[in-house]
């Protein structure tokens, strides 16, 4: 049986070998993820967090489960960080929002919110990289506009170790003593 395929005189060789490469690789391709069968794309053996579809006529609505283990330890510092990461971007997506206004007035204010932001976030990175270069394991630091309040993972602190702490703090800020304010978690 002898299959003849005309060619257009209008198409190079050169163009059809591509085509037919494309098309040879495109059925190896999917010969293969046959053979082979599709992977699902999820972390076995990971803490799932569990979501819940409900598909209304104009839109789509998602709820979630979270379920809050005990925190302690190393665990209380990576869950504190995550948090704090959440709540700035959802302050910058509103910030970008406001951004993006036609007022003059409020693009301005805007831009003051988000250089505070931008600075704040600054100053705890370089207090928290402080402290760790200063000995200490770990600290999360949240920085309000008159007061410092870092919180050690520690099991107490000696008064060497506070000195160290505040001083940390009174050259990254320009907060009074007074309003430093350190704890210890284990």
């Amino acid at each position: 049986m002898n299959i003849l395929i005309r060619i257009p005189r209008r198409i190079s060789r050169t163009k059809l070998r591509w085509s037919l490469a494309g098309l040879l690789l495109f059925f190896c391709i999917g010969a293969g993820w046959a053979l082979l069968g599709h992977q699902p794309t999820h972390f076995s053996g990971k803490d799932a967090l569990p979501v819940n579809g409900i598909i209304d006529s104009q839109k789509i609505q998602f709820s979630t489960e979270a379920v809050q283990p005990e925190l302690r330890g190393e665990n209380y510092f990576v869950d504190y960080r995550l948090r704090r990461e959440q709540s700035r971007q959802e302050e910058k997506t509103m910030l970008v929002a406001v951004l993006n206004s036609n007022i003059e007035k409020t693009k301005e204010e805007a831009q003051q919110k988000w250089l505070e932001l931008t600075h704040r976030i600054s100053k705890e990175d370089e207090i928290e990289n402080l402290l760790k270069i200063k000995g200490f394991q770990d600290a999360v630091v949240d920085l309000a506009p008159n007061s410092v309040n870092i919180i050690l993972f520690a099991a107490s602190l000696a008064p060497h170790e506070l000195s160290i702490i505040q001083d940390i703090t009174l050259q990254v800020t320009p907060v009074r003593l007074d309003r430093i304010n350190i704890s210890v978690r284990k």
